[in-house]
């Protein structure tokens, strides 16, 4: 059985998250790291600690294997744009996460859906994107390669959780092992697509239920406008308990570009985490022993 501590006092007790509805110029490089250092040095103005951006920001998301422009797009991290985002992060006390493709140190030709955290002290860390989209719907394997771990990231506001859409909206288990882990506060890096007549509830379901099943803060920043033939429908969500409610929205965005933001209590949050110790008393013995059982069984399938 996992048990971790509910309280942690050493950092601060409250955040003010900030998530951007992004417009991406697609194939734009240099208009989009702009784009994302006018919206940082808003988002500090406002009081903002820690400011999210959608998936890709940097490059634009559409990608095809005829025109996959991320291939010149790619750097790696770190990088120009992630130096220039550190210099502004400096500046302004403040943490930066922002979607773009990266471009593997050691092999050149293989690029990851990647986002950096970004901190006052630097480059922290970089989140790779597990699931990729398969076709007909996507195309983001024809681009890119899949991530192979789930870290959480050491800030003052204690341990951050990021993810990159599919990860948060289709596999609630990574979530799961980031508040294991230890992360309060999990913030989804969106290129979610205007696909359905529904998506704003999905937004809004989606993300307050990995909130509500974790006992965390989630966060999702969504791509909004439109590309070469996908448009993206925004409303960047925060979301969470906040005693007596399990599952609270503090704060939604519509379908135009802006900053969504809204400030976050810890302590709170530990009422729930201390009256509902879900990390204590969850049976990992049982869940363990399913999870070896679907692996055997699955092995067995493949061998027939």
């Amino acid at each position: 059985m996992v048990s971790l501590p509910e309280r942690d006092l050493s950092n601060e007790q409250s955040v003010t998250l900030g998530c951007v509805n992004f417009d991406s110029e697609w194939g734009d490089k240099a208009a989009n790291l702009a784009k994302i250092k006018g919206l940082t040095k808003e988002a500090a103005m406002q009081g903002i600690d820690i400011v999210a951006f959608p998936e890709l920001a940097l490059s634009g998301y559409e990608c095809s294997a005829e025109l996959c422009m991320h291939r010149e797009l790619a750097e790696t991290i770190p990088g120009p744009a992630t130096e220039e985002l550190c210099a502004l992060a400096r500046e302004h006390n403040m943490y930066i996460v922002f979607g773009m493709p990266e471009q593997d140190a050691v092999v050149p030709e293989r690029r990851y859906i990647s986002c950096p955290f970004i901190g006052p002290e630097g480059l922290i860390g970089t989140y790779r994107k597990l699931h990729l989209g398969p076709p007909p719907i996507f195309t983001e394997t024809l681009c890119f390669t899949g991530g192979t771990s789930i870290p959480v990231f050491d800030t003052r506001f204690g341990k951050v959780g990021i993810q990159i859409c599919a990860d948060f909206w289709m596999y609630p288990e990574v979530a799961r092992i980031q508040m294991l882990k230890g992360a309060r506060l999990i913030i989804n890096c969106s290129g979610s697509p205007d696909l359905s007549p529904d998506r704003r509830a999905y937004m809004t379901q989606q993300t307050g239920a990995r909130a509500t099943e974790n006992l965390v803060y989630a966060a999702t920043a969504n791509l909004v406008g439109k590309e070469n033939t996908i448009s993206f429908y925004g409303c960047s969500t925060i979301a969470g308990p906040e005693f007596p409610r399990f599952n609270h929205i503090y704060a939604q965005g519509g379908d135009g570009e802006e900053i969504v933001s809204a400030t976050l209590s810890f302590s709170k949050l530990n009422k729930f985490r201390e009256a509902v110790p879900i990390r204590n008393i969850r049976r990992d013995d049982i869940l363990l022993r399913e999870f070896n059982e679907l692996d055997r069984n699955s092995a067995e399938y493949t061998r027939h």
